[in-house]
């Protein structure tokens, strides 16, 4: 017997109205009725008499409803002692913003068995550095070129370098490395010209002496690389992003001369940080410092 059964059922008696009852219960008519019938199933008995238009209980549901009812209110209760004490769990956890595809990076494993004794807010973010400028986290991990504001404290934690997905039936794919310039005639798949990423990808290209051209903006990297796989165009991405379980018809080719961001997770200074906070970043240290 859940709480779905017994305020299902409870709604139902005291209204006696399946519009009324099923819009209390939040759920269709037809969702009410079934719920009901399961618990009149498990039960093994008749809560609801099914002759007639008229609802009305049977009388072992009418015996059965103060009872019922006493369970739906505890069961109200322990919802609602489960939702604060989750709130309360969510407000105590170190933020922590990292970028999209974030599982699929080396330090992921890292953090997964830190957070068995720290507890994390993890929350992906195509920019997660704006998410700790802003206030909005505590904690970042990020991939970056170039250097950072001096007001941040950085535990660096490796690098990532850029790589092309190619269609496999793109002759590019035979290629053990390809130059940016030799992609510059091909239809580029890009993430959305507000991210970041693809703000250094233009850079980089048109480094390379090129404009890139683009036929498709996503939201994700893994839907542009689904794209490749039909064959839609071409995308470059740093190679941690994705995972390493490709398509068959998709293709990674490493970019020469490297291009190279920089990974670490990163920390305001000059602010005063919570002992949990604290903890994690000492945690994080000692982990990826060995």
């Amino acid at each position: 017997m859940d709480f779905k059964q017994t305020i299902a059922f409870v709604n139902l008696a005291n209204t006696l109205d399946y519009q009324y009852a099923a819009k209390k219960s939040g759920m269709t008519v037809d969702e009410l009725v079934r719920t009901i019938k399961s618990l009149e199933e498990e039960l093994n008995i008749k809560l609801i008499s099914p002759e007639g238009g008229v609802v009305e209980l049977t009388e072992i549901g009418a015996k059965s409803l103060p009872l019922i009812t006493e369970i739906a209110q505890k069961h109200a209760k322990l919802l609602s002692v489960v939702a604060d004490y989750r709130k309360k769990e969510a407000e105590e956890a170190v933020k922590v913003a990292v970028v999209p595809g974030f599982t699929n990076y080396q330090a992921a494993p890292v953090v997964k068995q830190l957070a068995q004794e720290h507890k994390m807010n993890i929350i992906e973010d195509v920019d997660p550095m704006a998410q700790l400028q802003q206030g909005e986290s505590e904690l970042a991990f990020i991939s970056y070129a170039g250097k950072l504001p001096d007001d941040f404290e950085v535990l660096s934690v490796g690098t990532d370098d850029l790589v092309a997905y190619i269609p496999a039936r793109n002759p590019l794919s035979k290629q053990k490395e390809l130059t940016l310039s030799d992609l510059k005639a091909e239809k580029f798949l890009t993430l959305n010209h507000q991210n970041p990423f693809a703000v250094f990808v233009q850079q980089v290209c048109a480094a390379a002496g090129f404009e890139l051209y683009s036929v498709f903006e996503g939201e994700k990297g893994k839907t542009l690389v689904n794209m490749v796989a039909l064959g839609m165009g071409v995308t470059l991405l740093m190679e941690q992003s994705i995972g390493e379980n490709l398509d068959s018809k998709v293709v990674k080719v490493p970019i020469v001369p490297q291009v190279t961001q920089n990974l670490a997770f990163v920390r305001r200074k000059n602010v005063e940080h919570t002992s949990r906070q604290e903890k994690l970043w000492q945690a994080l240290k000692e982990s990826f410092e060995k």
